[in-house]
Formats: structure tokens, sequence, C-alpha cells
């Protein structure tokens, strides 16, 4: 590069060789420039090394805040934050301030600070006096008596205040001093004592502060913090956010006092619903100095009356207290942290009501009210349905409150892997081969594994009690098993060196500790007591699994109890899962047994809690020959008074059935041969007609109302059967001539075809049904022509001209199904002509307007379908109101408020059909927690979640998607275990399972890598009869994600020969009309065969072009009548796959509008589409 020689230097210009230069590395004493060239050019050039540094600087520190003191700074937009108070300086200032504190303590120049922040202009000293001043102005400080920023006489300035840049970990690390200990905590959480070496969740503390400042603005500091099972919640609260509140200057205007912590885990209500009252107010107790306690005179048991009778006095005495003796601190709030470990175990405690949770709850939500108190929560997220039932819970979960925990991602693995190294200073052993150092190779193997947390930890742990010196060797990782077989080979080990008859323990140990609820599918850990152990060789496995770190022993409800160290020794030790492979019938069975036999003693054992005759019964009896299974004494007693109760039930129907018999035989015999006994049998055949009209009308009412399908065939066959033996007998017999039969027996026929028909179609026989139907619909208007104002029989055939309708909707018959659904409507409103103020005819009412709605919808006239949803919405809210009959009405306006939702994204309006699922999940998951196992409102808040589930997809909402399918999952299969037989209810659980793999998938960085980890739904499930041509094809698009192209090719095949997708698709491309539902599924299929074909042959131009033609064919319609998300945004894939940008233009404007963002596959494969909301294009 050249410089001109500057005026009045001698000699003429001079030529400096230098090579490139990176000047934020450059270190200026390693420049060696000709003398000729004069100092003028090393000064300019120091010069601008000096300020391209600080300018580096400056770019870094603007991505990031950090804390001067209590204060926090804001690089970015020149603001210092104390809590709620918030200042702004001028850029200049922040400047000299940035500077000052990137010295930490030392003493900077006026010179330097001239020379740094106004590098280019000839100024004196006067802007770094009045920066200065405005600092100390802005941070209440003062030059006498400095808290923040000295004055150095004639040297300078000088920071004097803590300076934490958030985000340095590396930094502290370096400083920190961490000796003879493990920097690992195995399979603990945590602790304050191991806050020094907590490392990797920096970002996750910065936004538990941010919100924890923003609930105390709020008034109402009740913070949850929600995640999985080893997600590391308990050490983020206790090594990672509370030493940042402890910390004397306090954090972002924040500062506790102290605080207390209770694992309610560890708690013995022993009969006392408020125990944890008393666990808290006997820690309260410590709060205080060397001066004074804070509860100065109290006991624990007068203290937690106090709170609960009281709890406005308890913060009357924290507030005079802090008046008195913490009135030095400057922080915006000051206050006490009452932090409640595994709430879950409070919140599944089945033995404390609901009112009493209710009551601690309300209690800590007064204390918190008082912002002298941070209350925060700890929970599992998959207690979030229990979570739900209570609104203090629930409150501000829209602002903050709510913190869910993700796994830590690939650049805070390797902080948790490499830091605490780093502060014990300990060494990796690096490959001589590859280079690599095991730090690294170990971060590689996590990033594989969700949720490694624990596992890695004890790796790691285990690593550093076999090092040599500090060395951290390869060899002892994979020895272990690196960090996927280290817990599982550490268990092994232990087992293989204990003798032959306590290896044999294991056997009858498992089943003490191993837990297999519902139907089975998950395995969970449970608790068990010392004194369940037989004989020395069970009591010495456990005790060498305790020596060994692998089981816990501790204090439960007063009784020496233990339990696995971490369910992922269970999880992770393969002689374990092959024993619950070959056990897990049994298991099973008894756990289901545990549960009934707890029911059972909490209702005084009453004969109404007893094992079901049956398979239940039958299972049960199984456990008391099993080998490995041990029984306490009341489930055996529950098993052998199930038995007596069955043989006794058994014994009194068969005498009944003779006694029946032998009246039969009597009552006909009475009937041929006596006047006075044709009278009588008169009277039984009133009798038995009454009985029928009850077992298929009311009773079978309540069938429907559970879903028990299987009860319900039984009851309407032989309902059938009896009414058409007896219009056999009344039509006489041969050759006699008698009157037809009576109305009500007609009635009751054609009710028993209902039933009949209703059975047929649940068991997945639709054409069968729609025969049943249109045989009972002749009957039902024969009686009509009889009787045209009976209210029973308009309300028999409303609801048969609603399921003729509905058969006809399900085959896309759009116009047969209108006419029966506006025949509905006439037949309820012929019953409200009759009944005016029946709540039954306006429910029915209500149903029919919401049915031609549906039409309505699946025609895309949203608008009409819109109208009839809120007319229908309207009736059902003024029964609901009067809550007659509350589990019809509930599940009826969900359901109504599910159509309005749908429609409203056809309508693109996503967020309004979020608030709307909301309102019906709201609705039914509190009629739920009255009506539990109710199968009517489970079955639709299952749909309702499955829905909302979807719409929070178009807004990139993952986790609560998630959420919302695992709960519909959890529903569906409380349903199948009432009838599993119900082929609706097997199709909407393969649908929320594979529905849950699409979604768990569309995370762009772990679906890299969640190869190792198995599908929830098969492709053999997928394959039976009975799975929806929708769950098939999220299913294909989910292996597509996982980059298992070979199996979704072949799904995509299969799905093609089953369901004629290519046919379909070209008729459906000419037609002038399709159902949204089923363009939907298409239009999923249309992107996966795109992607695929991409993958198999993406230098097949032509091949591409031809499927994005038919995607653009099959959504070019559809986009005029409908806003829906995914139709949009494939409209706009295909025309750019196909160079019709201009043509889209409009669609993809819209869903700008809409704050919709293009799915990523889509940008990955045409890079044109940028994922931007602006509506400038």
């Amino acid at each position: 590069m050249y410089f001109k020689r500057p005026c009045g230097l001698k000699g003429y210009f001079t030529k400096i060789n230098f090579f490139t230069i990176n000047f934020y590395d450059i270190d200026i004493k390693r420049f060696y420039i000709n003398k000729s060239a004069s100092a003028y050019f090393y000064n300019k050039l120091t010069e601008k090394v000096k300020y391209s540094t600080y300018k580096k600087y400056r770019v870094n520190a603007v991505k990031q805040q950090f804390y001067l003191g209590q204060w926090q700074v804001d690089v970015t937009s020149n603001t210092l934050s104390l809590g709620k108070l918030k200042r702004t300086i001028e850029p200049k200032t922040m400047d000299v301030l940035l500077l000052l504190c990137q010295q930490k303590g030392e003493v900077v120049s006026s010179d330097e600070i001239v020379a740094q922040c106004w590098p280019r202009s000839v100024v004196g000293d006067n802007p770094v006096h009045k920066a200065i001043t405005n600092l100390r102005r802005a941070l209440g400080d003062k030059a006498s008596a400095p808290e923040y920023i000295e004055t150095i006489r004639k040297r300078g300035y000088r920071i004097v205040a803590e300076v934490h840049f958030i985000g340095d970990e590396q930094a502290r690390a370096s400083e920190t001093k961490w000796r003879d200990a493990s920097p690992y905590v195995g399979l603990n959480a945590f602790s304050a004592n191991e806050s020094q070496v907590y490392f990797g969740r920096d970002a996750l503390i910065r936004d538990l502060v941010s919100r924890s400042s923003e609930l105390f603005n709020r008034k109402r500091p009740l913070l949850m913090v929600l995640g999985p099972s080893g997600s590391g919640k308990s050490s983020l609260i206790h090594a990672g956010f509370l030493p940042r509140l402890l910390e004397k200057q306090g954090v972002n205007g924040l500062h506790a006092h102290d605080y207390l912590s209770v694992d309610l885990a560890d708690i013995n209500p022993n009969g006392n619903p408020f125990a944890i009252i008393d666990e808290i107010a006997a820690h309260m107790l410590d709060w205080g100095n060397d001066e004074k306690a804070v509860f100065e005179g109290y006991s624990a048991s007068l203290l937690a009356d106090k709170l609960l009778t009281s709890p406005q006095s308890i913060v009357d005495i924290v507030e005079r207290y802090c008046e008195e003796h913490e009135h030095h601190t400057k922080s915006s709030y000051s206050f006490y942290a009452i932090i409640l470990d595994r709430l879950e175990v409070f919140l599944a405690d089945t033995k404390i009501e609901h009112k009493d949770k209710q009551a601690v709850f309300t209690l800590l939500e007064t204390l918190s009210q008082s912002n002298l108190f941070l209350v925060v929560l700890i929970s599992r997220n998959d207690f979030y349905p229990l979570i739900s039932n209570f609104e203090v819970l629930m409150k501000n979960k829209s602002r903050g409150a709510h913190v869910d925990i993700a796994p830590p991602s690939l650049s805070e693995l390797g902080q948790i892997i490499k830091l605490p190294a780093l502060a014990a200073e300990l060494q990796w052993e690096r490959d001589g081969t590859t280079n690599a150092t095991l730090d690294d190779v170990i971060l590689s193997d996590a990033s594989l594994e969700p949720n490694c947390l624990p596992l890695l930890q004890y790796t790691l742990q285990e690593l550093y009690l076999q090092r040599d010196g500090n060395l951290l060797k390869r060899n002892t990782y994979y020895a272990l098993g690196k960090i996927d077989g280290a817990i599982g080979h550490k268990a092994e080990s232990t087992y293989s060196q204990m003798p032959a008859s306590v290896q044999n323990a294991l056997n009858t140990v498992l089943p003490l500790i191993v837990n297999l609820p519902g139907m089975g599918n998950t395995m969970t850990s449970k608790t068990a007591s010392w004194d369940e152990l037989k004989g020395d060789d069970e009591r010495r496995f456990v005790e060498l699994m305790v020596e060994q770190r692998l089981f816990v022993s501790f204090l439960n409800q007063g009784q020496a109890s233990f339990k696995v160290a971490h369910e992922a020794v269970l999880r992770k030790w393969e002689r374990v899962q092959q024993w619950i492979a070959q056990h897990q019938n049994t298991l099973s069975i008894k756990a289901a047994l545990y549960e009934q036999a707890k029911t059972w003693a909490e209702n005084d054992k009453d004969d109404a809690y007893l094992l079901q005759s049956g398979k239940p019964l039958l299972d049960a009896s199984t456990l008391l020959d099993a080998k490995y299974i041990r029984l306490s004494n009341e489930e055996r007693e529950l098993i052998h008074q199930s038995q007596r109760k069955f043989r006794r039930k058994s014994l009194f129907k068969a005498f009944t059935a003779a006694l029946l018999a032998a009246l039969s035989v009597i009552s006909f015999a009475a009937m041929l041969h006596s006047n006075h006994s044709q009278a009588l049998a008169e009277r039984k055949r009133l009798e038995a007609e009454n009985l029928m009209g009850f077992m298929i009308g009311d009773f079978a009412d309540k069938l429907r109302s559970v879903k028990r399908m299987d009860l319900l065939e039984g009851i309407s066959e032989q309902a059938l059967k009896y009414v058409t033996q007896a219009q056999e007998i009344q039509t006489g017999w041969i050759g006699s001539s008698t009157p037809k039969p009576s109305f009500e027996l007609r009635f009751q026929h054609a009710l028993s075809l209902q039933a009949m028909a209703e059975v047929r179609f649940y068991r997945d026989d639709a054409d069968t049904a729609q025969q049943l139907y249109k045989e009972a619909d002749k009957r039902l208007g024969a009686l009509l022509e009889e009787q045209p104002d009976n209210f029973k029989l308009l309300l028999a055939a409303g609801a048969n001209a609603f399921w003729l309708g509905d058969i006809e909707l399900r085959n896309y018959n759009f116009a047969l199904a209108d006419e029966q659904f506006n025949r509905y409507l006439r037949f309820s409103e012929e019953m409200l002509k009759v009944s005016p103020n029946n709540s039954d005819a306006l429910l029915e009412l209500s149903y029919a307007t919401n049915s031609i709605g549906s039409v309505a919808f699946r025609r895309q006239d949203f608008d009409k379908a819109l109208s009839f949803f809120e007319s229908s919405l309207a009736y059902k809210q003024k029964l609901f109101e009067k809550s007659e009959s509350p589990i019809i009405t509930a599940t009826a306006v969900a359901d109504t408020y599910s159509w309005i939702a749908s429609t409203h994204i056809h309508k693109g309006r996503i967020n309004e059909a979020q608030l709307t699922f909301a309102k019906a999940e709201a609705i039914l998951e509190k009629s739920l927690s009255t009506y539990s196992g109710n199968a009517e409102i489970i079955e639709t808040l299952s749909l309702i979640k499955m829905n909302a589930a979807k719409s929070s997809q178009f807004t990139e909402d993952l986790n609560t998607s998630i959420e919302l399918l695992n709960d519909a999952k959890k529903l569906l299969i409380q349903l199948l275990e009432q009838d599993p037989a119900n082929s609706s209810w097997q199709s909407y659980y393969k649908h929320a399972r594979a529905l849950l793999d699409y979604h768990r998938s569309l995370n762009p960085i772990s679906a890299l890598h969640n190869q190792n980890v198995k599908q929830d739904i098969t492709i053999d499930e997928l394959l039976r009869d009975g799975a929806r041509l929708s769950s098939k094809i999220y299913a294909v698009l989910s292996y597509q994600y996982r980059q298992e192209w070979q199996i979704s090719r072949n799904l995509l095949a299969q799905i093609n020969i089953e369901h004629a997708i290519e046919e379909n698709l070209n008729k459906n491309i000419k037609a002038e009309f399709i159902n949204v539902r089923e363009l939907e599924n298409y239009v999923l299929y249309q992107i996966a065969s795109i992607r695929q074909t991409l993958n198999d042959e993406g230098k097949n131009i032509d091949i591409v072009q031809k499927e994005c033609e038919t995607l653009f064919s099959l959504t070019n319609s559809v986009v005029n009548t409908s806003k829906h998300p995914l139709f949009l945004q494939a409209h706009v894939f295909a025309g750019y796959c196909l160079n019709k940008q201009t043509v889209v233009a409009k669609v993809r404007r819209q869903l700008a509008l809409m704050k919709v963002p293009m799915p990523l596959y889509f940008t990955n494969i045409n890079k044109d589409l940028n994922n931007d909301n602006t509506t400038e294009l």
C-alpha cells in the first residue's frame, strides 16, 4: 500500500509493503517500518489499529448485554436498567462506559478515552468529563463516595463495581479454581455449592431473571419452571438462578435476602394435607441475620398456622423486618425466595383433596403478590394436565410465568462438557490418529442423544473418578460404553461381581421398583420399602446397588426406602430391558391391580370397587401363582373377594335363568289355556316392553355417553331379537287374525335398528349401518304418520336423519348430506313447537344447525359455515348456562368452538383460531375434572387438542404442538382401555402418534440427530386396517425429515397403491369442486412426493416440474376460497418451482400479512423463498 508524504517531511514518496493484516489481532510491537517512512506513519497505523480493536469489541458487545453492579447495560439501545427503572444515555457516553468496563478495574486515562471514543476528532478532556458526569448521574453514583466509577487523580478513571459480561462463560471458567472434588455431579442435581462449575445454561438463567423482573413489575412473581425428567430443572434453579439473585449487588434490580428450598418428594403428609406448609414454615425460621431472626419468637407450628389463617400478617412481619434490617440494598425489588421442587408429587397425591391443594396455591399467590416473596415451582411437564386444573398456576402463563426447559443446544452441551474441566484444570486425551480430543468426541455423541444430561453427567463423573492424574482418558470412555452405555455398563459390571444367589434376587427386586401403568407402553420407576425385601440375598442386592450409586436409599413417609438413582438405570441396562420385555404383561396387570386395590381401600373396601368379572379378574388371578410378583395382603384380599363375588354372581345367574325358563313355560301354558292367564301375559308383555324401552332408550343413551359400544351392541341385539319375536306373536299363529303390533313395540323395533346401526358404524361397517338406518327411517316415518306430535318419535327421527347425513358426508355426497341435515333441522323445529321450553329440543336444533354448517364448510363456503356455527354456538351456550346436562352441553359447545376455529383457519385468522381452540380445551378440561373418565369428554378433548396442535405449527410454536399431541395421545389411551375394539378410537390413536412423530421431526437441528430414536408409530401399524390416509402421509414426512428416504419411498408407494392417490389426484384436479379435508391429504402427499423425487432424482428437472405442475393445479382454485396456510404455502412453493413468481405474488403477500412463514424444507429446496414476513413483495 502507498502513503503520500505529508507536508513538511523530507524525502519522496515512500512505499511500505504489507501482507494482508487482520487489525483485530494485530500486535503493534511486531511491526517494523522503514525508518525513512517517519514516525508519522507509525502513529497513524497505531491509531488505526487501536481504534479497529476497540471497534471490534464494540461490535461484539452490541450483540450482548452485561451487568455493572446491579445495573443491566444494553449496548444496542444505550440503556441502563435496574428492575423497573430504565435510563437512556448518549451513544458516546455508552462508548466511554463500555471502554471502562472492558478494562475491569484497570485505570484508563483521559487521553486513551479520547483516542478510542473520539478517534478522528480533535477534542480536549471536556467530552470525557461530561461523559463521566452523565454516567454518574445515570447510575446514581457520587465522585466523593464512588460505587461504580472512581476518579484516580492525574491518572484517569476506573470501574470499581463488579462487571459481568453475559455469555462470557469461558472467562468465568478460566477464573474459577475448583480443587479436590469432581466438577461433575453424576446422577445428582447441582446445588448452590457447585454453582462455580455450573455452565451451559446462561441463556436460560438470563431468561429467568428477565421474566422474574417482569413478574415483579406486575406484582405477581410466581414462576413455574417446567421440563421433562432429567432436563436439569433443579440444577438450573439452585446452581444457576438462585446464586445470581443472592449476590450482594443483585441482578437486574432483583436481590434475594435468603431463600428456602423444599423437595416435595421428601415430605411425608401422614394424613395432613398441609404438611407442605409445615415444611415451609420450618425453613422460614432460619431467615434473618446474626442480630435477629425474621420470625423471632415463632415456632414452626405457630408460623404454619399463621400462614394458613392470616398470610397478610406474615407479609407485614417480613415487610417490617426488611425496613429495619435489610434497608441497605439498592435493588428495585428485595425479597425472599420460596423454591418448591418436584411439584408433580404434590399434584398427583390423590389423598390430598383438590380444595386443599387449591388453598396451598392460593397462599403462595398471596405471598407473591406482596412482592416480598419470589415463588418458584418446579415440575415435570408431563404433569401439565394436573397443573392446568388450578387457575392460580395458569393466570400469568401468557405473560411469561411458565418457563419450559428445552434440551441444551450443541454449543451449550459443549460448555457443559468442557468448562467444568477447565475450571478444575483437567485435560482431555487426544486421539493420535484423528487428532480429536476426548471432549469433542463426547460432544459429538451427546448431540445424538436427546435429553442426555443425566447420562452425560454420570459418564463425565466416571471419567473423573478413573482419571490418570489430571488427564481424562479415551480408553476409559470407550470401556464405559460411551454415554449411551455408561450407566448400563456400570450396572452390569456391578451385577457380574455379585454372588450367584444375590444375582438371582434381581428377579424379585425389579417388580418392587418397576412400574408399567396403563397399557404398558411406558415404564416408570417407583419407590420400595426396605421392609418389602425378603431374605438376605435381596437385601444384599439392594445394598450393593446403593453402594455403587445406582440405587438411592432414603427416608420416605417415615419408612426406610430405596429406588433407582435415575430411570436411565432401567432404560439403559440391557438385562433389565430383557426382563421387562419378558414380564411386560405381568407387570402391567400388577400395576393395574395396585391402582384398583388402592381405590378399593380408599372406598372402605366397598363391593362396587371389586375387580370386574372377565378379563380383569382372570388377569389378576394369574398373579397369585406368578413366580416373581409379590402381592400385598390387600391385593390378595381384593382378588379373593372378587372371586367370591364372581362365584355368587354366576350361581345367581344360573338360578335366575332356570327360574325364567320355568316361568316362561308356565306363562305360555297359561296363555293357551286360560283367559286369566292371557290377562297376566298381557301385563307381562307391557312390563317387558317398558323394560325394552328403558334398555334401548335411557340406558342405551348412558352407554353412548361413555362410548361403551361393546355393551350397546349386546343390548341392541337382544332388544331386536325380542321385538321381532314379540311382533310375530302379536301377528298371531298360522291362520289366525289379530291386530297389528302395538305402537310402542314398533317404536322399539325402530330404536333397536338405530342402536344396531350405531354399533356397526363404530365398528367401521358403514354400509351395514346405512342399511339399518334406512330401515329404521322407514319405520319411524310410518309411526310419524300416526303420531306427528310425538316428541320422542321426532327426537328419534331427527337422530336417524343426522346419521344418514353423516354417512353421506363421509362419502363426500354433499347434496344428499345437506338434504338429510335439513330434514334433521325440520324435525328439531317440530320438537321445539311441541315443547317450546324443552332443553333437548333446543340441543337438537343446535346440532342440526351445526351439521348444515359442516356441509357448507366442506363445500368451502366458509362465510355460510361460520354463520351456521355461530348460531349453533348461541343455542348451545344457552343450554350450557342452564347446566341441566353438563356433559352433553360441554362437549357440544366445545365441538362447535372447534368448527369455528377450523373455519377461522380457512379465513386466514390463525390467532383467532388458536384462541377459539383454547376456549374449547378450557371447557372440556374443567368438565373432565368433574366427570373423570367420561368417554365423550375425553374423545372430544383429544380431537380438539390434535386440531389445535396442527394450527400451532403455522406459528412455528412446535413445543405447544408437541405438548398438545402428547396430551391427546394420553387421552386416547384412556379411551382404548374402556373399549379396545372401537375402530374410531384406534384410528384417532394412530393419528395422534403419527402427528406427534411429524411435529417432533420438524425441528431442523434435532431432526439430524433423531435417527437413533424410534418413531412412536410403526410402519406395520400404519399399514393395518383403520389407519387414516393423513396419518400415513404425516409418517412419510416424518421419515423424510429424519433422512430415512428408503422407508419414506416404500411407504409412499404403498399409499399410492392402497389409496389410488395418483388416479384420484388427476380426477380432483379436473373436478369443479373438491372437499377441503380431502384436499389437505392430497397436498401433503404431493409435497412429500416432490421431496422424495428431489432426493432420489434431484437432477431430473422434468420429473420435478411435472410434480410441481400437479401441485400448482391442485391448489390453484382453492386459494381463491380458502386462506388455509397449507394451501397458500403449497401454491407459492409450486409457483416458485415453475418460475411463476409473479403469478403467486398475491398469495405470498397474503401469507406475509398472516405472519405465516414458508416451511423450512420449502426454503431449502428453493433459496428464493426467504423466510420473512414482509408485505412488500
